[in-house]
Protein backbone atom coordinates (compact mmCIF):
# COMPACT_ATOMS: atom_id res chain seq x y z
CA UNK A 1 0.00 0.00 0.00
CA UNK A 2 3.19 2.04 0.10
CA UNK A 3 3.10 2.99 -3.84
CA UNK A 4 -0.95 3.03 -3.76
CA UNK A 5 -2.79 6.20 -3.90
CA UNK A 6 -5.14 7.10 -0.72
CA UNK A 7 -8.37 8.25 -1.59
CA UNK A 8 -10.40 10.56 0.73
CA UNK A 9 -14.68 10.26 1.23
CA UNK A 10 -14.87 13.51 -0.33
CA UNK A 11 -12.95 12.43 -3.78
CA UNK A 12 -15.13 9.33 -3.78
CA UNK A 13 -17.98 11.34 -3.51
CA UNK A 14 -16.96 13.89 -6.61
CA UNK A 15 -16.62 10.25 -8.79
CA UNK A 16 -19.88 9.43 -8.28
CA UNK A 17 -21.68 12.55 -9.16
CA UNK A 18 -19.66 13.06 -12.49
CA UNK A 19 -21.53 16.34 -12.85
CA UNK A 20 -20.74 18.09 -9.95
CA UNK A 21 -18.28 20.83 -11.54
CA UNK A 22 -16.39 21.20 -8.01
CA UNK A 23 -12.34 20.43 -8.08
CA UNK A 24 -11.02 16.84 -7.24
CA UNK A 25 -9.04 16.77 -4.32
CA UNK A 26 -5.83 15.95 -4.23
CA UNK A 27 -4.26 12.35 -3.74
CA UNK A 28 -1.37 11.49 -1.93
CA UNK A 29 0.63 8.55 -1.86
CA UNK A 30 1.89 6.89 1.44
CA UNK A 31 5.59 7.78 0.59
CA UNK A 32 4.45 11.68 0.60
CA UNK A 33 2.19 10.98 3.57
CA UNK A 34 5.04 9.41 5.47
CA UNK A 35 7.49 12.41 4.27
CA UNK A 36 4.90 15.02 5.24
CA UNK A 37 4.42 13.57 8.71
CA UNK A 38 8.16 13.20 9.61
CA UNK A 39 8.61 16.61 8.42
CA UNK A 40 5.72 17.56 11.22
CA UNK A 41 7.93 15.47 13.67
CA UNK A 42 10.96 16.74 13.04
CA UNK A 43 9.71 20.28 13.97
CA UNK A 44 8.28 19.47 16.81
CA UNK A 45 10.43 17.69 17.93
CA UNK A 46 13.40 20.07 17.54
CA UNK A 47 13.63 21.97 20.72
CA UNK A 48 13.40 18.70 22.63
CA UNK A 49 16.04 17.22 24.01
CA UNK A 50 17.18 13.10 22.52
CA UNK A 51 16.99 10.58 25.19
CA UNK A 52 20.53 10.87 26.13
CA UNK A 53 20.08 14.41 27.71
CA UNK A 54 17.56 13.53 29.55
CA UNK A 55 19.07 10.97 31.11
CA UNK A 56 21.93 13.10 31.95
CA UNK A 57 19.69 15.51 33.00
CA UNK A 58 17.59 13.19 35.91
CA UNK A 59 21.01 11.89 37.24
CA UNK A 60 22.39 15.59 37.66
CA UNK A 61 19.03 16.34 39.18
CA UNK A 62 19.33 13.88 41.45
CA UNK A 63 22.51 14.51 41.75
CA UNK A 64 21.52 18.68 42.84
CA UNK A 65 19.09 17.06 45.48
CA UNK A 66 21.57 14.47 47.41
CA UNK A 67 24.39 17.67 47.42
CA UNK A 68 21.70 19.54 48.48
CA UNK A 69 20.55 17.32 51.15
CA UNK A 70 24.49 16.76 52.00
CA UNK A 71 24.81 19.96 52.69
CA UNK A 72 21.65 20.70 54.74
CA UNK A 73 23.67 17.38 56.96
CA UNK A 74 26.81 19.28 57.18
CA UNK A 75 25.32 22.39 58.77
CA UNK A 76 23.75 20.77 61.13
CA UNK A 77 26.84 19.28 62.49
CA UNK A 78 28.67 22.74 62.27
CA UNK A 79 25.82 24.07 64.55
CA UNK A 80 25.79 21.26 67.17
CA UNK A 81 29.82 21.63 67.33
CA UNK A 82 29.82 25.17 67.50
CA UNK A 83 26.97 24.89 70.54
CA UNK A 84 29.41 22.29 72.10
CA UNK A 85 32.13 24.42 71.54
CA UNK A 86 30.65 27.61 73.64
CA UNK A 87 29.13 25.33 76.60
CA UNK A 88 32.39 23.84 76.99
CA UNK A 89 34.17 27.22 76.39
CA UNK A 90 32.08 28.50 79.51
CA UNK A 91 32.26 25.62 81.52
CA UNK A 92 36.02 26.18 81.19
CA UNK A 93 35.75 29.72 82.25
CA UNK A 94 33.75 29.05 85.11
CA UNK A 95 36.54 26.52 86.19
CA UNK A 96 39.21 28.81 85.91
CA UNK A 97 36.98 31.32 88.13
CA UNK A 98 36.67 29.07 90.51
CA UNK A 99 40.01 27.93 90.82
CA UNK A 100 41.59 31.52 91.08
CA UNK A 101 39.15 32.37 93.92
CA UNK A 102 39.93 29.41 95.53
CA UNK A 103 43.50 30.27 95.25
CA UNK A 104 42.53 33.60 96.87
CA UNK A 105 41.77 31.80 99.79
CA UNK A 106 37.73 32.23 99.50
CA UNK A 107 36.05 29.00 101.20
CA UNK A 108 34.53 26.55 98.71
CA UNK A 109 30.81 27.39 100.29
CA UNK A 110 30.88 31.08 98.91
CA UNK A 111 33.35 30.41 95.30
CA UNK A 112 29.88 30.54 93.38
CA UNK A 113 28.48 33.11 94.77
CA UNK A 114 31.33 35.34 94.92
CA UNK A 115 32.14 34.25 90.82
CA UNK A 116 28.72 35.03 90.32
CA UNK A 117 28.82 38.45 91.55
CA UNK A 118 32.31 39.38 90.31
CA UNK A 119 30.94 38.22 86.89
CA UNK A 120 28.72 40.95 86.96
CA UNK A 121 30.98 42.95 87.46
CA UNK A 122 32.91 41.96 84.57
CA UNK A 123 33.08 44.44 81.53
CA UNK A 124 35.40 45.92 78.78
CA UNK A 125 37.99 47.71 81.21
CA UNK A 126 37.19 45.50 84.32
CA UNK A 127 38.72 41.78 84.46
CA UNK A 128 37.55 38.91 86.82
CA UNK A 129 40.31 39.06 88.74
CA UNK A 130 39.53 42.90 89.75
CA UNK A 131 36.07 42.33 89.81
CA UNK A 132 36.93 39.01 91.93
CA UNK A 133 39.03 41.14 94.70
CA UNK A 134 36.57 43.73 94.77
CA UNK A 135 33.30 41.74 96.02
CA UNK A 136 36.29 39.77 98.24
CA UNK A 137 37.36 42.75 99.91
CA UNK A 138 33.39 44.42 100.34
CA UNK A 139 32.87 40.99 101.62
CA UNK A 140 35.58 40.97 104.43
CA UNK A 141 34.83 43.88 105.50
CA UNK A 142 31.14 43.36 105.36
CA UNK A 143 31.68 39.99 107.46
CA UNK A 144 34.21 42.33 110.21
CA UNK A 145 31.15 44.42 110.10
CA UNK A 146 28.79 42.20 111.56
CA UNK A 147 31.10 40.29 113.61
CA UNK A 148 31.60 43.32 115.67
CA UNK A 149 27.58 43.50 116.05
CA UNK A 150 27.91 39.72 116.96
CA UNK A 151 25.90 39.28 119.99
CA UNK A 152 26.32 36.19 122.33
CA UNK A 153 24.26 36.27 124.62
CA UNK A 154 25.65 36.54 127.95
CA UNK A 155 24.80 39.31 129.94
CA UNK A 156 27.10 42.48 130.18
CA UNK A 157 27.73 43.87 133.91
CA UNK A 158 24.54 42.33 135.37
CA UNK A 159 22.29 43.73 132.79
CA UNK A 160 19.19 41.26 132.44
CA UNK A 161 19.20 39.48 129.13
CA UNK A 162 15.81 40.63 126.89
CA UNK A 163 13.75 37.50 126.44
CA UNK A 164 13.10 36.26 123.18
CA UNK A 165 9.97 34.72 121.40
CA UNK A 166 11.33 31.12 121.86
CA UNK A 167 12.40 31.55 125.47
CA UNK A 168 8.87 30.31 126.76
CA UNK A 169 8.72 27.37 124.44
CA UNK A 170 12.28 26.46 125.35
CA UNK A 171 11.66 26.01 128.90
CA UNK A 172 8.44 24.22 128.42
CA UNK A 173 10.10 21.98 126.26
CA UNK A 174 12.83 21.61 128.98
CA UNK A 175 10.72 20.46 131.46
CA UNK A 176 9.02 18.65 129.33
CA UNK A 177 12.60 16.56 128.58
CA UNK A 178 13.28 16.36 132.33
CA UNK A 179 9.98 15.25 133.62
CA UNK A 180 9.23 17.91 135.71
Amino acid sequence: MSEEQINTGAENAAQENNNDPAPAERTFTQAEVDSIVARRLAKAQKGMPDEAELTAFRSWKSDQQTEQQRIATLLKERDAAQSDLSAALAKAEQLERERYLLSKGVSADDVDYIAFKAGKLVNDTTTFEQAAETVIKARTSQESKDSARVDLGAPLFGRAQTPQPNDAMNALIRRARNGK
